[in-house]
């Protein structure tokens, strides 16, 4: 009875990791719909350039650097900006319509997309839908969301193009984000920054209205200590499914072929009650828990069986070599 209890511990130690993941990967994932798509390498360029904004992108568009995308946040307000890709085009989920593609990018018709939340008031004559930026009536192409990421759902963007006719707005106006693959290269980053005028950088932090607090956070320190505690936890209870056992081996009375036999068996049923638990455990989480590291989750249930395989030869085995002796 009481290896059945210990088995029923270690299904609920391992669900408790799996929760400790999925719970990790909850808040990484609204973390990053709140930095609407863009990676922690995500960069401000910040200019005090009068150049109009939209022939700023035509001469990015003309340069030789590509894989980038930069959002033109408004200075006066933060939850609207003007977004360009090139060849990069980071993803945000859409609640009805569409996000942006690439040819959006090529066209000489701006498109929006809106937050569900949003305080920029939409026009819908028909089944079309329009927000008014400046003297233009922009189509809303889609609408973005996701729950209780509010930075995102209070966006509204605005596509750009080389072939859009001129925004009234100056460098000087906005703050730029970018990311993608020119970020890294520093030879790329600073041909965008020569065309931009950049005075200086720093990383992309979307709680403050210039984006550049810093933001401090232990959440990841716990999500790992909260891993290895229940990892710690399930060998504790491997050692006392196995103090019987070993109990057993200490008192038994036969010898050669027999005793290793005997050790054998005990082995398969130390097992039956670690590897059992074990699996319905990881097949219960794939099912019933929303887990998107599923690489994590996997190596988490590999290495804790793989260490109570090796605790039970040690335990079970070691009492051969220290009894004989």
């Amino acid at each position: 009875m009481k290896k059945i209890i210990s088995s029923i511990i270690i299904f609920f130690i391992v669900l408790l990791a799996a929760v400790a993941i999925s719970k990790n990967d909850s808040i990484k994932y609204n973390n990053t719909m709140n930095r609407l798509g863009m990676s922690e390498d995500a960069t401000v360029l910040k200019t005090n350039s009068k150049k109009n904004v939209t022939n700023v992108v035509k001469k990015l568009s003309e340069s030789d650097v590509g894989h980038y995308q930069i959002i033109f946040f408004d200075k006066n307000n933060n939850s609207f900006g003007y977004i360009y890709s090139n060849h990069t085009l980071k993803k945000i989920p859409t609640i009805s319509g569409r996000y942006f593609s690439q040819t959006d990018f090529k066209s000489q018709i701006p498109f929006a997309v809106q937050g569900q939340q949003s305080d920029i008031s939409s026009y819908k004559p028909q089944s079309q839908a329009y927000i008014k930026s400046g003297n233009r009536y922009i189509s809303v192409i889609g609408n973005i969301g996701f729950n209780n990421a509010d930075i995102l759902n209070e966006q509204t963007l605005v596509s750009l193009s080389p072939t859009q006719p001129k925004i009234k707005k100056t460098l000087k106006d906005v703050i730029p984000v970018i990311d993608g693959r020119a970020v890294s290269s520093k030879q790329d980053l600073g041909k965008i920054k020569k065309i931009m005028r950049v005075t200086s950088t720093h990383k992309y932090n979307p709680t403050s209205d210039d984006f550049s607090a810093v933001q401090t956070s232990n959440n990841g320190n716990l999500y790992i200590v909260s891993l290895l505690f229940t990892f710690i936890a399930a060998i504790a209870v491997e050692i006392y499914i196995l103090l019987p056992l070993r109990f057993d081996i200490k008192k038994t009375q036969l010898t050669g072929d027999l005793k290793n036999n005997y050790r054998n068996g005990l082995l398969i049923r130390y097992l039956l009650f670690t590897m059992i638990p074990y699996i319905a455990a990881f097949l219960w989480s794939q099912w019933k828990i929303v887990i998107i590291s599923h690489s994590t989750f996997d190596t988490y249930v590999i290495l804790s069986m793989l260490t109570a395989l090796a605790v039970g030869i040690y335990q079970i085995y070691f009492v051969k070599k220290r009894s004989d002796n």
